[in-house]
């Protein structure tokens, strides 16, 4: 992996991703780019120099970001990783995704929650749509991920075709990682196929995955999310992974259980969306 994104609006969540992203730079030769966003609905990007001096208040906010992220720059640099800052001015998770496609950017690593967050409220809503928005991977994270976080992953789906792409998308992170990856079938009453059913899935979808350390489970539970935690909880799973469905049909259920596995755990979740 080359180039991760992490936004950073100076709050505690947004300092627990860049950490996270450092370590996982560390595993590997990749650079950071940090973004902090002045939000505006101005289309900013387009202004000429005097159109711009005419919202004195919005380059005051630039002037006062760029002081800040330099400052955390310089308080947060680490030996053999380059990062560098930009301030973009605009709608936050636009900018975020854009900067992203502009740099090919490999992997996002993003705060659960914003400045301002109050306890007990739902993700961010800029996460949100980050998750739904972004072409590269996404890990959102509340806590700092330590080593041994780095270390075991679990990918929670269907085992069908279609998430396939997302799995692929997900690989240099793991290679990088050097992590064990352990596939997850939640069963369900609701949705129940039999063990040999669910195992057969798994192993089809490993074939070709040689080259990465798989393990398999199926689990039981009466709802898909609530088994995801459970079972990271029981086995000491660092981050867990999801792939998001774009489709009209399954999107809510799909990008549904990534954002409520966020909420109900404080494990960093890993999502990419179907293509």
């Amino acid at each position: 992996m080359k180039r991760i994104i992490v936004p950073i609006d100076f709050s505690s969540y947004s300092e627990n991703a860049f950490l996270s992203a450092l370590k996982i730079a560390a595993k590997g030769n990749s650079s950071i780019t940090c973004v902090n966003v002045v939000t505006s609905s101005l289309n900013w990007e387009k202004f000429a120099k005097e159109e711009k001096e005419k919202h004195q208040d919005i380059l005051d906010l630039e002037a006062e970001s760029n002081d800040k992220l330099k400052a955390f720059i310089q308080d947060h640099r680490s030996p053999g990783t380059p990062i560098e800052g930009i301030i973009e001015v605009g709608t936050p998770h636009e900018v975020i995704v854009s900067l992203a496609q502009k740099q090919s950017a490999d992997l996002i690593v993003i705060g659960a929650y914003g400045k301002g967050y109050i306890d007990g409220k739902s993700i961010g809503s800029n996460l949100q749509k980050v998750l739904r928005m972004a072409h590269c991977p996404v890990l959102a994270v509340k806590k700092v991920l330590n080593g041994n976080d780095l270390r075991k992953m679990a990918f929670a789906s269907l085992f069908n075709e279609e998430s396939k792409p997302a799995f692929t998308r997900m690989k240099p992170l793991i290679k990088q990682l050097r992590c064990a990856v352990h596939f997850l079938f939640v069963n369900t009453p609701e949705k129940f196929i039999s063990s040999k059913e669910s195992e057969h899935k798994m192993q089809k979808y490993a074939i070709g995955q040689e080259e990465l350390i798989i393990h398999k489970h199926v689990y039981n539970h009466l709802d898909a999310e609530n088994g995801i935690i459970e079972f990271a909880e029981r086995n000491n799973i660092g981050f867990i992974a999801m792939a998001s469905n774009n489709r009209k049909t399954a999107k809510t259920y799909m990008i549904g259980a990534t954002e409520t596995v966020l909420f109900k755990s404080d494990i960093p979740v890993l999502s990419v969306k179907f293509e």
